[in-house]
């Protein structure tokens, strides 16, 4: 008989989140809280498991006694039994600080054979409890799992999707899984369940009912902290313009040809800034890749880290985890690195968390930098997260900006709840300080650097995965790539309407993109959304059609060099995150666009 533990969150339901105007905060009193979306999978894989094979499943999560309701959903859908660990001294956790507590609790319980958990809490976009709290248990972590194939009592085998490939791998249990939302469709309860999920006993823990350390969770434990949250600049200084004004279309379609004129270079121009502090360590890189075929996301975020080292008046070092890996060097030196860490791992190219954590830990406690930043791909998300419990630090997630205050600490500055606010974070007390940086936000820059390279072979290496297959992904991100997107929102009122939007696209040889709700829909596949939960693009030209402009849909176009908007609400959010807009019906405008251009 199986046991399943799966961990939850309860989170406030983001779409009934507002910002006080007066105040630029969060407004949260009477917002209702649900149980985090993605854990729903989680959930659902659970109950599916059990069935299948038989075994019990317990929920659990950590928060205040509110979350008692979320825990009675995960009930009505079939788990067994639940637990709430509440305590006024765990509040204010980071992911370091909750992964302990998760730990300790599951001690408490007696341990199980399975522990799921979401791919990803939707407040913070962090990505890392999971992976964390198996670093505690000491077991080992399969991420970002889009089917669970077998299980018995010694090993599962589960399908790991990543940006690039999929692999499927064989674990000793126990160990610790990330669901997809791509894995399963979570079920609607009956009326019979929901009914005994009311009345059903929730056992809460303390601190002290699990013998958790005092200085190790809540705030005082976590190594991150939050020093300012604020909404999210304005960007751009909009010029806008009515339809009914004499000639409006023709000067749109006019700002369409100007916005593919300009320089479509996918690098940027690097200017060395004055350096404000002086500190000892250096900033480093992770290069994440396949077997040597780099995430191009790396560049992006060492153009970054280039700009960082010079305010701190040091090195910037890439960090490479793999055997053969002699191009990465070259191309760490040509995108701004001045030396190149190289932990050789003899027999293990491919991404493998128990070698990477171990090599890459163990190059940080010999050389120890100031900070190291990834880029945040799959792989790499769940490698920073494992590797920032082995060398006791705290880890920021999903970051967009960054800055370096007069006394040299790095703040480094995220979108939450979906994009409607912004927290700045610092790592005030431990080093390296550790970060993900969220793919397409940044420029790679180009230099003709050559630089130090420092080779360090990592010896015992020992794995616990068996890979049984694994399939390089064909197919591209074309939004990623794309130079010209056109994005469609609800105005466009039905799926058949969409021909229009892809005859416009096509006209600018471009691709379509759409909302949130649009793929939530299926009027459009869910690669092609953009979004904070989507896809991050970076074009050249953007033109976004009946998008009224959430938050979490501006900050996934926020990179994009042109934003033109479309819409018929002149208080369209979208008008004041764009370049130019034109406030009309768009059935009358795109038509007469395609006419023109």
């Amino acid at each position: 008989m199986v046991r399943i533990i799966v961990s939850i969150k309860q989170v406030p339901d983001a779409d009934d989140l507002r910002v006080d105007p007066v105040t630029n905060t969060l407004v949260r009193e009477g917002v209702p809280a649900v149980v985090n979306p993605p854990d729903l999978h989680a959930i659902e894989e659970a109950v599916r498991l059990k069935e299948k094979y038989s075994g019990k499943v317990t929920v659990i999560t950590m928060g205040p006694p509110q979350g008692e309701q979320a825990l009675r959903d995960a009930l009505a859908m079939g788990a067994d039994d639940a637990y709430l660990i509440t305590d006024r001294a765990m509040a204010g956790a980071d992911t370091w600080a909750t992964s302990y507590t998760l730990f300790k609790a599951i001690q408490k319980l007696g341990g199980a054979d399975l522990y799921l958990f979401g791919r990803r809490a939707v407040d913070g976009e962090t990505e890392q409890v999971g992976p964390q709290t198996a670093k505690w248990l000491g077991i080992p972590v399969i991420g970002y799992v889009k089917e669970v194939k077998e299980l018995d009592e010694r090993h599962v085998v589960a399908v790991k999707s990543t940006e690039m490939e999929e692999v499927t791998m064989e674990s000793p249990i126990p160990a610790v899984l990330t669901i997809m939302d791509t894995a399963n469709k979570p079920r609607e309860p009956d009326i019979n369940s929901l009914i005994r999920a009311k009345t059903a006993k929730i056992v809460k823990f303390s601190k002290d009912d699990i013998g958790a350390e005092p200085n190790k969770i809540g705030l005082a434990g976590s190594p991150t902290k939050v020093i300012k949250v604020h909404p999210p600049p304005k960007t751009r200084n909009p010029e806008i313009r009515k339809v009914s004004e004499p000639g409006a279309i023709d000067w749109l379609a006019e700002k369409i040809r100007e916005s593919l004129k300009e320089d479509s270079s996918s690098t940027a121009q690097y200017v060395k800034p004055q350096p404000k502090v002086k500190v000892q360590g250096e900033i480093w890189v992770y290069v994440d890749h396949v077997s040597g075929a780099p995430n191009l996301a790396s560049f992006e975020i060492m153009a970054e880290a280039r700009r960082i080292a010079d305010l701190m008046s040091t090195k910037l070092g890439a960090v490479i985890v793999g055997d053969n890996v002699d191009s990465l060097v070259e191309l760490s030196f040509k995108h701004g690195a001045d030396k190149v860490y190289h932990a050789v791992t003899k027999g293990y190219n491919y991404y493998d968390n128990d070698v990477f954590t171990m090599a890459l830990s163990k190059v940080i406690q010999k050389y120890k930098p100031e900070a190291v930043m990834f880029p945040g791909t799959r792989n790499s998300r769940e490698l920073a997260s494992t590797t920032a419990i082995t060398v006791n630090t705290g880890l920021i997630a999903d970051c967009t900006s960054f800055e370096v205050d007069d006394k040299g600490v790095l703040n480094s500055t995220r979108p939450d709840f979906g994009g409607k606010e912004m927290s700045t974070i610092i790592c005030p007390n431990s080093r390296p300080v550790m970060v993900t940086v969220r793919p397409g936000v940044f420029r790679p820059i180009r230099l003709e650097g050559k630089g130090e390279v420092i080779r360090e072979e990592i010896e015992d290496l020992f794995t616990r995965f068996k890979v049984l297959d694994r399939k390089a992904l064909e197919k591209k991100n074309v939004l990623a790539e794309a130079e010209v997107v056109v994005g469609v929102g609800r105005g466009i009122r039905d799926p058949s309407n969409i021909k229009m939007i892809e005859e416009l696209a096509s006209k600018l040889g471009g691709v379509v993109g759409v909302t949130k709700p649009l793929a939530d829909s299926g009027w459009y596949p869910k690669e092609r959304q953009v979004g904070q939960t989507g896809t991050t693009i970076r074009p050249k030209l953007y033109i976004a059609v009946g998008i009224s402009g959430a938050v979490q849909h501006l900050v996934g176009i926020s990179g994009a060099k042109k934003v033109i908007a479309i819409n018929n609400d002149p208080e369209a959010q979208i008008f004041g995150n764009a370049d130019y807009g034109l406030i009309g019906d768009l059935f009358e405008v795109v038509p007469e666009l395609i006419r023109r251009l």
